[in-house]
């Protein structure tokens, strides 16, 4: 892997929420880093007015007009074509998606273990769906924001066995995880990878012990020059940097 090159940083202090670029093999990886206990991590689905945001375009707007600026945001997992979070998704401690428990279906919302990402007052977690359904209402109360996707990637450091080595199935992906300091980082890889080989990065490279898979090759990151380039989304994720004379609001 080459050096990493930071791209943007939240305040240009030590441990501040920054966005970075890789080279893992023959795949450009952006990672946004950002510390739950300090930095601003939230999920967006809907505006004011009821109606999904679906761009970084109207997210940043939305964002500007409340005195906050993002530093990186992504897609916050797979959805539906009504731009529906197709499981559990929580914003400001509301639920407004609960949590889908099926199993045996079709695409990458099923494969096993799926998972939530739960962002908790100066917590996050990453939770896999069974134990999250055996502890429901605990869970519920305790996450500001969540959103349910998957496979799970990592789990306690150890990769998916469903993850082929040697598989051909190779796509853009991004996914959120969770180092061993407790920070929460985004990621994308920007061409095509496998699930085996971004776990990979994920684990030794970003030293993520568990990470959820978010979403394939429709995603994007923010900033870059093909963020606002492609489908609406569902929810989305961001980690904000405030405006000069802002000042900070709690989790």
């Amino acid at each position: 892997m080459l050096p990493s090159l930071v791209l943007a940083s939240a305040t240009g202090a030590a441990g501040a929420a920054e966005l970075r670029q890789y080279q893992y093999r023959q795949s450009f990886i952006s990672a946004c880093t950002a510390d739950p206990r300090t930095d601003l991590i939230r999920t967006y689905w809907k505006d004011g007015a009821g109606q999904p945001l679906a761009t970084f375009v109207r997210l940043d707007a939305m964002l500007r007009q409340q005195g906050e600026e993002m530093l990186c945001a992504t897609n916050a997992g797979i959805y539906d074509k009504q731009l529906q979070p197709l499981g559990l998704y929580i914003e400001d401690g509301k639920l407004l998606r609960r949590l889908n428990t099926r199993q045996n279906a079709y695409g990458n919302f099923y494969l096993q273990p799926n998972g939530v990402l739960v962002l908790a007052a100066g917590q996050a977690f990453i939770v896999e769906t069974g134990a999250y359904a055996a502890q429901s209402e605990q869970w519920n109360a305790t996450a500001r924001y969540a959103t349910q996707s998957g496979p799970l990637m990592i789990v306690q450091g150890r990769i998916n066995a469903l993850f082929d080595p040697d598989s051909p199935n190779m796509v853009v992906r991004n996914a959120a995880c969770i180092d061993s300091a407790g920070m929460v980082v985004l990621a994308i890889a920007r061409n095509p990878i496998s699930f085996y080989d971004f776990a990979v990065f994920l684990r030794d490279e970003l030293k993520c012990r568990d990470a959820l898979y978010l979403d394939g090759s429709i995603s994007r990151m923010y900033p870059s020059l093909e963020a606002n380039i492609g489908p609406a989304f569902g929810a989305m994720i961001a980690v904000m940097k405030q405006a000069p004379g802002t000042k900070k609001s709690p989790q």
